[in-house]
């Protein structure tokens, strides 16, 4: 059932979560709300009606992703407890749909990559330098605390620290932007729970399936080769000078991604990381440069540990590894519609059910 903000607006109880969890830096209910404000000075900065429209879309997504990891947070958070009354109103005026839909529908990303793609749209593709500009722009704005006294990995902050750039070098090509390049984000969410949630979520939804079939097995052998002419760049941003530094790939990008030239190059230190195959940025960004590019759809190969891989017989498999971490992480029987398949959310109703 659809909640009400209106409703809940005046419940006593919420306006005390509200105004005691809104002080606490690091939180969840903080970071979101700087994030979404932020991200609405965006939308009303626009003054095209095409840029209007397309950041109208990604205010709606961004503000039911943010609603989401609130419902599934160790300490639920409502999409009232967000905001003071006047904000809620005026939000809830503006995009009610994802008010309604942040339990009943899934997302399919973070509340960083959209941002990312909102910057990206607004700066060009192929304007990297002020793509990275102003996201630390942004990102300075937003207020992040600095580390004191807690670690940064305590910060519920919405922020990748690392993102990737990746495109496929065709040499002859023509046309403005005939190498364009595409982008991804490290996974922006604190959490266990949370992690797994949006790595099933994004095997079943964004990433093609050559790389939803690495991340989702390669802890069993998988990874996919790519041409050596598919370029990727990752940058790390420096918390101290709140500028984007180059980075090279660690251990499991190089595992599951071969072939690809990395920039800065592999250390080779052979460093174990904590995080999980599908966290880096490489992942999104490689993704977005296969399902864009049909001719290099055509020439990666897919492999396990027995061999190379025929992807249509194996699809059914990724779905199935991502249903089940799924049902197992999320409330019983949340996020299904009448057909028992799980909802999306989506501003097109016909592409929001798998």
């Amino acid at each position: 059932m659809a909640n009400n903000p209106q409703d809940q607006r005046i419940d006593p109880r919420r306006k005390r979560f509200f105004k005691r969890n809104i002080k606490v830096e690091g939180s969840l209910q903080k970071s979101g709300n700087r994030f979404i404000l932020k991200f609405l000075e965006i939308y009303e900065e626009q003054i095209t009606d095409e840029l209007k429209t397309v950041i109208h879309g990604y205010m709606s997504e961004v503000l039911h992703s943010i609603f989401f990891l609130g419902n599934i947070h160790r300490e639920k958070i409502m999409p009232t407890d967000f905001f003071e009354e006047k904000e809620l109103l005026k939000l809830n005026n503006k995009f009610s749909k994802p008010f309604n839909e942040f339990c009943t529908h899934l997302p399919t990303r973070t509340p960083f990559s959209i941002l990312l793609d909102a910057v990206v749209k607004i700066k060009g593709s192929q304007n990297e330098t002020q793509v990275m500009e102003y996201l630390s722009t942004l990102l300075k704005e937003l207020s992040v605390p600095k580390p004191t006294n807690m670690t940064y990995s305590n910060y519920y902050t919405l922020e990748a620290t690392v993102i990737c750039m990746c495109h496929y070098e065709r040499n002859g090509l023509k046309g403005p932007n005939p190498n364009p390049n595409f982008y991804g984000g490290s996974l922006s969410c604190k959490g266990l729970k949370e992690r797994k949630v949006m790595i099933a979520l994004s095997c079943l939804e964004p990433w093609t399936p050559a790389v939803a079939y690495a991340v989702a097995f390669a802890d069993e052998g998988a990874y996919i080769k790519l041409p050596k002419d598919v370029i990727s760049e990752a940058f790390q941003r420096d918390l101290k000078t709140d500028s984007y530094l180059e980075k090279a790939p660690c251990t499991k990008c190089i595992t599951i991604f071969r072939g690809v030239s990395f920039k800065p190059c592999y250390t080779g230190n052979n460093k174990k990381v904590p995080w999980p195959y599908g966290n880096c940025a490489e992942t999104e960004s490689l993704s977005k440069l296969l399902k864009a590019d049909v001719t290099l759809r055509g020439q990666v190969e897919v492999h396990n540990k027995t061999g190379i891989v025929h992807l249509d017989l194996e699809t059914h498999q990724i779905h199935s590894k991502a249903t089940e971490t799924l049902v197992k992480e999320l409330p019983e029987g949340s996020f299904v519609g009448p057909s028992n398949v799980f909802q999306f959310f989506n501003l097109n109703p016909a592409h929001s059910q798998i």
